[in-house]
């Protein structure tokens, strides 16, 4: 960033805070322009956990495991407060001490305005121009999202060292760019700048040499643009791309718009759908026993290669998240979870709702997604999905749910309406004779999963949640706990290897004990395990009954135990999370009601509730 000014300045209007932070590039740190990037490496790295965390708690043990993963120093606690007291130096106003670094109990947590980091900022005006398209003004959209990638000036925390959690992160950000650049480009086909666009899409698609959006955007460019050769030639270099890298062809999406342009029929306004939407209006009948199209000819040249017409637009969506391959257990759970979700026979007026209820890294999701495609036959309109808390972990509101699941079901985007109530009764109205299966996860309030029910009764409604959801209209509920030692050790065997357990069966049964048979944690143990071949099933159960690193072992991959109970420490109130952790602090032993009253400092009542 340039001295004394920053592309991340404040709103109009408003007085631009002095510091700066860029992480969209190398990582830097200015106060009114003077530079105050820590020069330590790994004090650089503490720094880039906390920002892509900022204004919320870092655990201690969160840094530790970024930091140093399976092998933190002995004296790992007391290097993470030298890297602290250096990051307060690097923070501290010329004016005195800065309280942008902030101890918490059991962590820390810096604390930032939105212009004052530039990654914020950047998902402001992404956010902002998300809103800005929904209603047809393009050319806002355009320079919104201009000034937003406007702030990048490399790889994010480009020449940093990143840990598991940092890494992952990055990749985000990386695909948010990605993200960002698709709907500038889009908006800006929208203002029929075809022929200025060509240059920048082809080398897009050069960087990119398998990117359908990319390689779609440029297609439709190219043959606005009276380009049709060069259209075509797109096609065929994705095409063969996606071939001998990844052994598939390309989308049917591409495939359409291939067909298309070949036979001259593409639409004036055709959209940049990223799948192919299935219209608003009941499914055009097709006669059982209808002669198949005959193939268009071909069109000479080389991208030719597709030329039968594509599968029709009106099949119903499936949009499931993808099946767990090695679902264990639950075989009780799974049973009453099906029994449940039956489509209504009968007299009703509204659809089945079945709520999964469990903690956090119970299972819930997979095995709500297990039985919904176990169960989706039974649903010949299609099966929903929708996510209801983001990647920062924050609930996700119901309009913006609503609103991507209209778009993906072929609603025009530019005629949603941004009330939520309105795009309910479009949603409701659309599925009041369909027969659906809704899969709606990670649900935080009954409030947030009311506008998302579909409007007939031949439809079932799954929601996993933690919390229970009083307020929904008759919901059945499936409660996960930890699985069965059996079911555990035969899903820590199916992960960690059945050769590797061998003969080994009892010491198994004491690695999932040891993990609580939360199957979370019974994953992360199998897959470590998987790892580390020069273990054995004995060193890994020895490693797992040292307590103090015990969340250190619980943490590959994807599976990632700490975060995740993070993550549902992080969604508590100020008022329960300190009585969490005041009551932790207190040791492992069983307490009771009054003894719990005595270490919060409240009346019976007041505990009892918190607890």
């Amino acid at each position: 960033m340039k001295d004394g000014a920053s592309p991340a300045a404040g709103t109009p209007g408003t007085e631009p805070t002095a510091l700066r932070i860029g992480v969209l590039g190398p990582m830097e740190v200015r106060e009114r322009g003077e530079s105050r990037t820590p020069s330590a490496p790994m004090a650089r790295r503490a720094l880039a956990v906390l920002l892509i965390h900022a204004n919320r708690l870092v655990t201690t043990s969160a840094l530790i495991e970024e930091l140093w993963e399976d092998e933190p120093p002995r004296l790992a606690r007391k290097t993470v407060q030298t890297y602290v007291y250096q990051l307060r130096r690097a923070l501290q106003s010329a004016s005195g001490p800065s309280d942008r670094l902030e101890t918490c109990p059991n962590g820390y947590r810096i604390n930032l305005l939105v212009d004052e980091l530039d990654l914020r900022e950047f998902e402001r005006r992404v956010t902002q121009a998300r809103r800005v398209l929904g209603k047809g003004d393009a050319l806002n959209v355009v320079a919104t999202l201009r000034s937003a990638l406007a702030l990048w000036r490399g790889d994010p925390f480009a020449g940093l060292e990143a840990g598991p959690v940092l890494a992952a992160r990055i990749t985000q950000i990386s695909e948010a760019r990605i993200s960002a650049l698709e709907l500038r480009i889009e908006a800006e086909l929208q203002l029929g700048r075809h022929r200025s666009l060509l240059g920048e899409l082809r080398q897009l698609t050069a960087a990119h040499p398998v990117h359908e959006e990319f390689t779609a955007q440029l297609m439709r460019a190219a043959y606005r643009a009276d380009q049709r050769s060069m259209a075509l030639d797109a096609f065929s270099r994705l095409r063969r791309n996606l071939v001998e890298d990844l052994g598939i062809d390309p989308s049917e999406r591409l495939q359409k718009l291939q067909w298309d342009m070949l036979n001259e029929t593409l639409e004036p306004d055709q959209p940049a759908a990223r799948a192919e939407p299935v219209v608003l209006t009941p499914p055009v009948a097709v006669p059982a026993q209808s002669e198949p199209a005959p193939l268009a000819p071909a069109a000479p040249g080389p991208a030719a290669a597709f030329t039968a017409p594509p599968a029709p637009r009106h099949r119903p969506p499936a949009q499931l998240e993808l099946e767990t391959a090695d679902f264990t257990g639950r075989l009780v759970e799974l049973a009453r979870l099906e029994e449940l979700a039956q489509p209504a026979a009968g007299a009703r007026s509204a659809p089945r709702i079945v709520t999964v209820l469990g903690g956090a890294g119970a299972g819930k999701t997979a095995l709500a997604v297990h039985a919904a495609h176990r169960l989706r036959e039974l649903f010949s309109d299609g099966q929903l999905y929708a996510r209801l808390h983001d990647d920062e972990d924050r609930p996700v509101r119901p309009a913006g749910v609503l609103r991507a699941l209209l778009r993906d079901l072929g609603h025009p985007v530019v005629d949603l309406p941004d009330e939520t109530e309105e795009l309910g009764r479009i949603f409701r109205n659309w599925s009041a004779e369909r027969r659906l299966l809704v899969l709606l996860d990670d649900a935080t309030s009954a409030d947030q999963v009311a506008p998302l029910l579909p409007g007939g009764p031949g439809s079932t409604v799954l929601v996993t949640s933690r919390v229970r959801l009083p307020g929904l209209p008759g919901p059945a509920a499936v409660e996960l706990g930890p699985m069965e030692t059996d079911e555990a050790a035969e899903l820590f065997a199916s992960l960690a290897g059945r050769h590797r357990v061998g003969a080994d069966s009892a010491v198994a049964r004491q690695v999932v004990r040891l993990t609580g048979n939360l199957p979370l944690a019974v994953r992360a143990a199998g897959e470590k395990l998987a790892a580390r071949p020069m273990w054995s099933v004995t060193d890994l159960a020895a490693r797992l009954a040292e307590e103090d690193h015990r969340i250190a072992q619980l943490r590959t991959g994807s599976f990632d135990v700490l975060a995740r109970l993070a993550s549902a420490c992080a969604r508590l109130d100020q008022i329960a999370y300190e009585a969490l952790t005041l009551l932790s602090a207190a040791g492992g032993e069983p307490f009771t009601i009054a003894r719990a009253a005595t270490l919060l400092g409240v009346d019976a009542w007041s505990a009892e509730m918190l607890v």
